[in-house]
This record gives structure tokens, sequence and C-alpha cells, in this order.
């Protein structure tokens, strides 16, 4: 743990230079702080929550300069005390030559404190907190001013939306824009991460909105649907056009998996001035986008669009191409490639494991399986058609789009059994109350046991009562059967929708690249494999970022990350591992550092969440129509202004400089 010298962490102020026994904050981990790149140790730490210093030598005044300077330029200038104060604060304090007496720093909080009490929005609300906490209780250590070269510093605006979200979109950017009408602007906000803004709009699992602090108040803004509001009106409307790259001048990298997390990559890379080729398994791009999610969630026309946003860039997209089949991975260096990014995902299905289940029977499909079948007989407009009830295990979002694409093409019920309680099924809430409405009837605390054939195919499902133990020492309650609670639930199809898997025979041992016991592809916090040169990311890795299959924003965000590490590699840099944007995301959330206190908002209280409007129950059931509809410009307007605009801004500086940063 870093020896914390003095500083000021929610009010309190800790003063260790002479006390034997040092004296902390309790609520954060102090241990995250400790280097911010490898044997490089942070020597103040500044955020909305105050300042610590961990280096008695450092020099506070130049810290907090270089800290307020990120305050000003971060201004919007949309509020006089924010625009006028941080310029004002921020230039008498570079101004600064010599010690200044009580009456200079008395002023300059006056106009921090005023700064703080008046703004409207977190930038100035929060950004002047170490300054006011130093005058008040450190004036001494304002006195020396001293611009080390050795030092590095690094500065950074954030939220806890941006934190949460996998792909650090600044959202209460793309927002501002969307109030002030500017949808090109708000649209390429999102565009900066990641190219599937419709698709991203449709079927974010919005752990932003977990996270967002007007749901202290009332409810979360609905930063997915305004993330599609902008992207219908703005991508799909042909009025935003990406700009083809200019990758001449550079290196060539191939990229293997033409999903979400291959485009994502891809898109980064020619943004860079790289050229990119994509190789893919099947006939088309989209992975488990296209083939997994069902086309009253996402169409797929919105996805296509997204896909030729990547191809107009100058992307070359090889089709039927797949790794382990028709390629290894020498064989790509071998053709001249620079660096080689693997995003071929889980694409197979898991079965039940029953005993004795036979997997070959006409009426027993994994998950991803009938969901492929399901989206060709659409595409063909031939939906397949299933005689008889079926039964959908599992309690996923995977599940909840097999469970309501049965749904629609059903003569008769479905049933979806899970295990546990709905409280522990890791859907989204909104997609289990969608099948709900849509005739699927829930059986929770309801486990498999084994398949009852007669004649070659399925007539049940052995199904037994579960009931919850009592919680561990983790509070994580696990499920038991209840004794002779077995039954069968008649049925004529069963589908397993319990996970998914990598392909074991993509990889063979001269590829040179690790997998751990699942077959996922093993990677650093970089992306980086075994293999120099070969990055991963996505469902088929495993490392910091990632643990196996996941979701789409997860992996796009491992992607931004990859792309940006690739970037790194192909110019020779020493480091390729380390990233100073991905470094204080990681120290924020390890040691819990993001604020987590309810906002002083009275202006905008009790303002109305916007619902989407959607086809009704009985109507969308019987067709694959898109169920939600986008906003009206009414509603997307009313909801921006939801927006509570909580900038935070967290500056760090260190003993030595930063790799990447000036």
């Amino acid at each position: 743990m870093p020896t914390l010298v003095y500083g000021v962490f929610d009010g309190v102020p800790y003063d260790n230079r002479k006390k034997a026994t040092p004296e902390v904050p309790t609520d954060i981990n102090l241990e995250s702080l400790t280097e911010f790149n490898s044997g490089n140790p942070l020597s103040v730490f500044l955020s909305e929550r105050g300042f610590l210093v961990f280096d008695p030598n450092v020099s506070l005044l130049s810290a907090l300069t270089k800290h307020f300077q990120t305050v000003a330029k971060e201004c919007c200038g949309k509020c006089t005390p924010c625009r006028t104060c941080s310029a004002l604060i921020s230039r008498q304090l570079n101004e600064l030559n010599g010690e200044k007496d009580a009456n200079f720093w008395a002023e300059l909080k006056r106009l921090a404190d005023h700064m703080m009490a008046t703004s409207l929005c977190g930038i100035g609300k929060t950004g002047p907190r170490p300054l006011v906490d130093a005058i008040t209780y450190f004036p001494d250590e304002l006195k020396i001013k001293s611009d080390n070269a050795t030092q590095g510093f690094y500065s950074q605006k954030t939220s806890p939306c941006i934190e949460a979200c996998p792909g650090l979109v600044n959202i209460p950017r793309y927002i501002d824009y969307l109030k002030d009408g500017h949808l090109d602007l708000s649209a390429s906000t999102v565009l900066m991460h990641y190219p599937l803004v419709g698709s991203c709009g449709r079927v974010c699992v919005r752990s932003c909105e977990s996270a967002c602090k007007r749901g202290q108040i009332d409810q979360p803004i609905s930063i997915r649907n305004l993330k599609r509001f902008v992207a219908d009106k703005a991508i799909a409307s042909g009025v935003l056009k990406p700009v083809k790259s200019s990758a001449s001048q550079k290196k060539q990298v191939a990229i293997i998996g033409a999903g979400p997390v291959g485009l994502s990559c891809a898109y980064h890379l020619l943004n860079m001035g790289y050229g990119c080729d994509i190789f893919e398994a099947k006939d088309k791009a989209g992975g488990m986008v296209r083939y997994g999610i069902p086309v009253y969630r996402l169409p797929k026309e919105t996805l296509q669009n997204e896909v030729d946003i990547v191809t107009s860039m100058g992307g070359q997209i090889k089709f039927n191409q797949k790794l382990g089949q028709d390629f290894h991975i020498d064989d790509l260096f071998n053709k001249g490639y620079a660096a080689v990014f693997i995003a071929t995902g889980c694409p197979e299905g898991s079965y039940l494991g029953m005993p004795g289940e036979d997997t070959s029977l006409p009426d027993y499909e994994n998950g991803i399986e009938f969901l492929d079948r399901v989206y060709k007989g659409v595409e063909d407009n031939k939906p397949p058609v299933l005689e008889g009830d079926v039964v959908v295990v599992g309690g996923g979002n995977v599940a909840m789009d097999c469970c309501r694409a049965a749904a629609r093409v059903a003569k008769d019920t479905v049933h979806l059994i899970y295990r546990r309680t709905e409280a522990d099924a890791p859907a989204d809430n909104e997609e289990i109350e969608a099948a709900k409405a849509e005739g699927v009837k829930f059986h929770f605390l309801c486990g498999q046991d084994s398949l009852v054939v007669e004649n070659g195919h399925i007539v049940g499902l052995k199904v037994q009562d579960m009931q919850q133990t009592e919680p561990d020492a983790s509070g994580r309650r696990g499920v038991k059967p209840i004794p002779d609670s077995v039954k069968v639930l008649p049925c004529a199809h069963v589908i397993a929708a319990i996970g998914q898997r990598t392909e074991a025979k993509m990889l063979i041992d001269a590829d040179k690249i690790e997998v751990n016991r699942k077959n996922c592809i093993v990677v650093n916090q970089a992306q980086e494999t075994s293999r120099p040169g070969v990055f991963a990311a996505g469902d088929g890795t495993a490392g910091p970022r990632s643990n196996g299959p996941s979701t789409m924003i997860m992996g796009m965000g491992q992607a931004y990350f990859a792309a940006r590490a690739i970037d790194r590699y192909l110019q020779g840099s020493e480091d390729v591992s380390f990233d100073s944007r991905w470094r204080l995301t990681e120290m924020l959330k390890s040691g819990q550092l993001l604020n987590v206190q309810k906002e002083a908002t009275p202006l905008k209280l009790n303002q109305s969440r916007v619902t989407l409007h959607e086809l009704d129950p009985q109507v969308r059931k019987k067709n694959f129509e898109e169920v939600e509809q986008t906003m009206t410009q009414d509603e997307a307007w009313q909801e921006a202004n939801r927006c509570l605009r909580c900038y935070r801004i967290y500056s760090v500086m260190t003993a030595k400089p930063i790799p990447g940063c000036k």
C-alpha cells in the first residue's frame, strides 16, 4: 500500500508527516494508487473527492495547476460561473510566479466556491474541489511551484456512466449534442468508439444506465434509446458518411471474424490509417449479431448499414474463409500482414449434458442452432414451424431470444425453465417481461432432469423442482433439488440455451497461441496473445477484460483498446500493454474511487423517463416486425434534458513520465 503523506478526501484532512501510525481514508482501496504504470509510482491523485499526496517532495501547486488546466479546457461554456471562473483560476495558477499572500488565496477560493455552488454540471460543481481543499487545509503547501520535466501527468474527464460502459463512450457529450440539435455530432461521438451504433442502440445491455446518477433521483436516463435515435436519424438516413481510410501509407492488419468485435477493431485501425482485410467464416458479416439476435429486436438492414461503414472506409471482407480450415496464422504473416487480430467468438451452442441425452434427435437443438435456423428461415421468407409445445432451458438473454423467437413460430405453448429464481436470471428484465407478454410460460426454480423420447422423437422433458440453499460466504444462494419432485413437462421440442463455446479445432499447435481449459484464447490487458503480433478480443478470449462469452458492447470495448495496442505494436512501442485511459478506468474501479453520492439537482426532479412505443403483444407474436419503435424527436429532446451531465475530472502526477502522455 502506498504511504499517504497528506491530503483531503471527502472533506476529511489527513497529515501523516509527524505521525507514527498513518491515517488513511477507509472507504477506498489505496493499493490501487501504488503505481500508474509499471515502475512509476503515483505522486499525487486529484479528484472530485479531494486530493492525496504520496511523495513528500512533490509540488502540490504544480499538480493543481495542471489539473485546473483540464478543468478550464473541458468547460463547455454554457453557464457563466464555470466559463468565467475556470478561465480566471486557471490563468491565475498558470501565471503564478513566487509566493502569494493570504488575500490572493482567499480570492481564488472565493471564485472556486462560487463556481462549485452555481455551475450547472459536474465540471464546475466538482472540478475545483482539490484546489478548495488545498487552500482550506494546506495553504503552506501552495508556496512552491516546480515543473519537473521528469514527472508524468495524466488528466481525464469522465463520469459514472462512461466508466460503466465497456466502450467508454462519452455519453453526456452525445446527449448534449442531441439536446442542441446536432444529431450528426451526437452520432459522431459514439462513432469514435465503434461503428455499430444503431445495433448497440437496440441490443446493448445498458450497464451505463445502471450507473446513471439520475436513477438515484427517479429513473436512469434512457441512454441506449437515445443512442438508437441518433443512429437512426444521422447514420441510417445517410446524413453522416464515413471517411475512406488513407491506408496506403501504413501496414496491413488481418482481422479474423466479421462480427461486431472484428468490425470494430477494423474500424479503429482504418481510422488510424492501417489497411484491414477481414476474414469471415460465413457468407455474411455480423457474427452472432446477425445470426443470433432475432430480427424483431434488430433489423438486419440496420446491421448491414453498419457493416457498410467499415467497407466504405476501405475494409475488405473475405467471406467463407475459416481459421483452422482455409488458413492458419502463419499463412497470414507469410502473406505480409504486420499484425493479426482474432475475433472468432463462441459460435457453437452447448447442450444440457443430461444423462443419456442424444444430441442428434431432430427435436433437440441448442440455442445457437435454433436462432440461426430461425434467422435463415425469416431471411428466405419461410420461417420454421414448430408443432407441439416447446421447452427452452436457460435464464440469460440468449434463452429470452430463443423463447421469444419460438413464440413466433410455435403452434402451441412455449415454456421456459430456469433452475434459479427470476431475480437470479441474468437476462435483461425487460426481455423477461416482453417474453411473458408474448405468452411464454416461465417455470423458475425448475431444473431439467432428462429427455423423454418415444419412437425417435421428444415427447417430454423430465424436470425437478429446486429450492434455494442458505447463503454462502459471499452471500449468494445456491439451489438444490427437492426430493421426489421429478415430473414430466410434455413437449415436442427442447432448446438448450445455457451457453456458448469456441470451436476446438480453430487453432493448431503451430499457431503458438495459448488457450485455457475452455479453449478461450489467453490475452493480457492489451488483448495481446502469447504470440507476438497476434491480438484477440471478444467472447472467445480470457483475460483482464474478458472471461468467455459476454456481451456485444463488452467485446467492442475490448476491440477499441486492442486497436490502440496494435497501433503501439506497429509503431514499435516498448510497452505495448500500457494504455493510460484503461489504467485510469481500472484504478477508479479497483480503488472504489468513483463517487456514488447523490447529485444535488433540485432543478430537474420528477421528470418521467420516456418509454418506447411497442407493437401490441398480440400482434407482434405473429410476425418478426421490430417490436420497439424509435423515439420521436420531441421524446428524444425530453429524455436528453433529464441528463445531469455529472462529469468528473481525475488527474494523476507520477514520479516519471507516462508512456504516450506529453
